[in-house]
């Protein structure tokens, strides 16, 4: 039954209705050409441009990255050898200041040694002088005690030794 349909509405479609047909599907066709194929591809042109521009950007962008990334790589290393300098400089110094530190403890260890080398020699020959002048007054205590009288071995053993206990007081 179907098939007896179309068979009937081929049979009545005239040739001035095809004609018709052909032309509107034509004219739809430069309709859509004009309206929404040639915008289409114009979007899909400028979305493939965009992408290409992206991917040059992109690789562009590793470049720059790679070329930092090396540059900083370049700086880190630089950094490191400057701070191994500072460190060695550093040691270096407290080294020396350390080095100069004993040195003016020594020199002033040898100052100390001298002055008290000196003080200790002037100490001795003062009390060598001090000596002399008691020896002095000894003597002439004792020569004095033996002008006024005559006195035995014992009596000057026992003279002398007084004299000397009193010079131990002094």
């Amino acid at each position: 039954m179907f098939q007896t349909t179309l068979l009937t509405a081929e049979k009545s479609i005239e040739l001035g209705d095809m004609l018709f047909i052909i032309a509107s599907f034509l004219l739809l066709m430069v309709i859509l050409w004009r309206v929404a194929y040639k915008p289409l591809m114009k979007v899909l042109d400028q979305r493939a441009d965009k992408i290409s521009g992206d991917l040059d950007g992109a690789e562009t962008a590793r470049k720059d990255a790679e070329d930092l990334s090396q540059q900083r790589q370049a700086e880190l290393t630089k950094t490191r050898q400057e701070s191994s300098q500072v460190i060695q400089q550093a040691k270096a110094s407290a080294q020396k200041q350390g080095q100069d530190l004993l040195d003016a403890a020594n020199e002033r260890a040898t100052a100390i040694g001298k002055q008290a080398e000196s003080d200790a020699g002037k100490l001795k020959a003062d009390a060598l002088a001090q000596a002399k002048d008691d020896v002095a007054d000894l003597s002439v205590a004792i020569a004095a005690k033996l002008m006024k009288k005559e006195l035995s071995a014992d009596d000057q053993r026992s003279l002398i030794n007084a004299y000397i206990a009193e010079l131990d007081q002094k």
